[in-house]
């Protein structure tokens, strides 16, 4: 694609996100964090701190009992996702509500809801093996073509489901933001989707949020993991693999790799800074199941200043405002590829 198509595909996102509503989740807030605490770093490869201190263990989750109660995150883990950037909650959903997640993916893969997973931003968004083989499914209220699958009583929809499970997530957020005095989050602007990796498949090093381009509107991005009681990292590999060296998609020349590995547990919560947290799924040795979303801020006038245009034309901008309201039916994450 040609170089001269980036600026309006980025625009196009801004104006349809500031515009519209996109999905019934999305939030926006900004952040301009650059390096990573030094104090909170880790040893290479030392597991992350949880809400119990450790990673949960195969055996904790099948102790785990079943409940009836929305899943909350606590005022001790929002603490600890200002002090380090990232929080990991093992055991934040119950094992019933993770194996009907699990199921639904699969209703939805068998009735073709599923797409080879894209990466890159806006114009650049493309396949590329190399980097990523994945498949996702892009989640949201009232989208047609899941109801068309599951009905308006699916495991997402219904009351105590996943949507209103991540809803109450972020309202702990939007609190957080408003502390920290930083942008607002959105509701209607999440992101969501299934992940399915398939055995062999994995996500090389990368950020979610890139500056000048349409995921600079991600402040939180969230994993929930879906997999089976009797997954094991050492058999069945796909960790998260949390990048804390201060480098971008890429380590920075000449400084030692510092990362920790989180277990995809079916269960688990992961949330941390978008634009802080450089992350990869390790290669997978068997089927691996995830929701993945972003929490995400409003768009400001700054931001369409402050896309990548080459050409620098205000004249270009405003007319792409019109345009922007013909894409109403697309979401943010459609356009970029996440």
């Amino acid at each position: 694609m040609k170089q001269n198509k980036r600026p309006f595909h980025s625009a196009l996102v801004f104006l349809l996100a500031s515009t519209c509503r996109v999905s019934s989740f999305m939030s926006p807030t900004t952040t301009h964090i650059n390096t990573f605490p030094r104090t909170h770093h880790l040893a290479l490869g030392q597991p992350p701190p949880t809400r119990q201190n450790q990673p949960p263990t195969s055996s904790q989750l099948n102790a785990s009992t079943q409940t009836t109660s929305t899943p909350k995150i606590t005022q001790s883990d929002i603490d600890c996702l200002t002090n380090q950037g990232y929080l990991v909650i093992p055991n934040f959903l119950p094992r019933d509500l993770v194996e009907e997640l699990r199921q639904d993916i699969g209703k939805l893969r068998d009735n073709g809801a599923f797409r080879q997973a894209k990466i890159g931003q806006d114009s650049t968004n493309e396949l590329n093996k190399s980097i990523r083989i994945a498949e996702t499914c892009f989640l949201g209220r009232n989208r047609p073509e899941l109801i068309n699958i599951s009905g308006n009583d699916s495991v997402r929809d219904r009351s105590g489901g996943l949507y209103q499970i991540l809803d109450v997530v972020c309202d702990s957020l939007v609190e957080l933001c408003w502390k920290e005095s930083e942008a607002k989050l959105d509701k209607s602007l999440t992101e969501l989707l299934y992940a399915y990796y398939p055995t062999g498949g994995f996500y090389r090093r990368h950020r979610d949020a890139i500056p000048g381009s349409a995921s600079v509107l991600r402040k939180y991005s969230l994993l929930l993991y879906l997999n089976r009681d009797d997954w094991s990292p050492e058999k069945d590999g796909g960790q998260l693999r949390i990048h804390l060296d201060g480098g971008g998609d890429e380590v920075l020349q000449g400084v030692e790799p510092n990362f920790v590995d989180v277990d995809p547990l079916g269960g688990t919560l992961v949330l941390f800074k978008s634009e802080l947290i450089p992350h990869e799924v390790l290669d997978t040795n068997s089927e691996r199941f995830a929701i993945v979303g972003w929490y995400n801020r409003a768009v400001t006038a700054s931001d369409i200043g402050n896309l990548r245009d080459g050409s620098g034309s205000d004249l270009v901008r405003v007319g792409l405002l019109g345009v922007a309201l013909l894409l109403v039916t697309f979401g943010v994450s459609s356009i970029i590829g996440q």
